[in-house]
């Protein structure tokens, strides 16, 4: 089950040479629902397992996100969301690909009642079974408190799941603090957590997240191009990906990340080879034209150039 409280629909355009100031011409070559929880579904669809999408969506937006998620596959996406009296949220990226530079702008997103928030609890403690795998990914929108959050959690954890939190600020600090499966920032969000500078080495995130294993069962931190770290009670592995290529598109390679780590824990697979195909599926996505899904193809070979140390 992914879990997305601020989701988005993302319109991505084209625009050459692109400058701020003036008028200039661009082409809009997607429109997709996203958020970070939707990305991992749509990743986790097309890596063959089966998720269940819920969150908050606005009522406006609802059919658009049921009709393009449950498209994806070969996985099923079921689409459990909660719907809400706001917006949705729309979200811009301008992409140059003469300069091969990004720009995102981002909105903020509604706020929901606290009649909305109790009907998305219920959802979850409906749907959420014994053994499944709960992911929250993303940022708390408007009208949610820390306290919600940290109650909702709880609640996960006394279904017996298998607790999944990839965010930032306070509830990241909120989910380090329960006893969870897996905690996913990334060196910024680490930085902010810890409170201090952390080098961007295998060896000081290894050093600075460790502390967090005394309730996580697992720790992963994102580094960007340099891969990613797993922190486990067995024993530390760095994992990245030794190609050259440039990549085609950032925004998503750390959902997708996630999305190949807890798809191949949970067909139990080992943890060094679901952090090979996690930084693989992230490669994918990182070198994939299309904006809506990876190439297999590149997911294929990614992963016979992706090097896994333990530290």
């Amino acid at each position: 089950m992914t879990i997305g409280f601020n989701p988005a629909v993302d319109r991505v355009l084209e625009c050459p040479e692109f400058h701020i100031g003036g008028h200039q011409k661009a082409k809009q070559i997607a429109r997709l629902a996203a958020g970070k929880a939707a990305n991992v579904s749509r990743a986790l669809a097309q890596l063959g397992a089966d998720s269940i999408a819920t969150g908050f969506v606005g009522g406006d937006e609802l059919e658009f996100f049921h009709e393009q998620l449950m498209l994806c596959g070969p996985g099923r996406i079921l689409c459990r969301f909660a719907r809400v009296m706001g917006q949705t949220r729309e979200n811009i990226s301008i992409l140059d690909p003469k300069r091969q530079v990004e720009t995102h702008i981002r909105d903020r997103g509604f706020s929901v009642s606290a009649e909305e928030a109790g009907l998305l609890a219920a959802k979850i403690e409906h749907e959420l079974k014994p053994g499944d795998a709960a992911v929250f990914s993303g940022s708390l929108c408007g009208g949610l408190s820390d306290g919600f959050f940290a109650g909702l959690l709880d609640r996960c954890i006394a279904l017996q799941a298998r607790v999944v939190v990839d965010s930032s600020g306070s509830p990241l600090k909120v989910a380090a603090g329960k006893r969870i499966w897996l905690l996913k920032p990334n060196l910024e969000e680490l930085r902010q957590l810890v409170g201090t500078e952390v080098p961007n080495a295998a060896s000081a995130v290894r050093d600075a997240a460790g502390r967090f294993l005394a309730n996580a069962d697992e720790v992963l931190v994102t580094r960007g191009p340099l891969g990613a770290v797993l922190l486990t009670k067995g024993g530390c592995y760095a994992a990245r990906y030794l190609g050259k290529e440039m990549p085609v598109r950032t925004v998503g390679c750390g959902d997708h990340l996630l999305a190949g780590y807890v798809s191949e824990v949970m067909a139990g697979r080992e943890v060094e080879r679901a952090l090979t195909v996690a930084v693989g599926v992230a490669t994918a996505r990182a070198l994939s034209g299309r904006m809506e899904e990876f190439d297999p193809e590149i997911l294929k070979g990614a992963l016979g150039a992706i090097e896994v140390e333990k530290i």
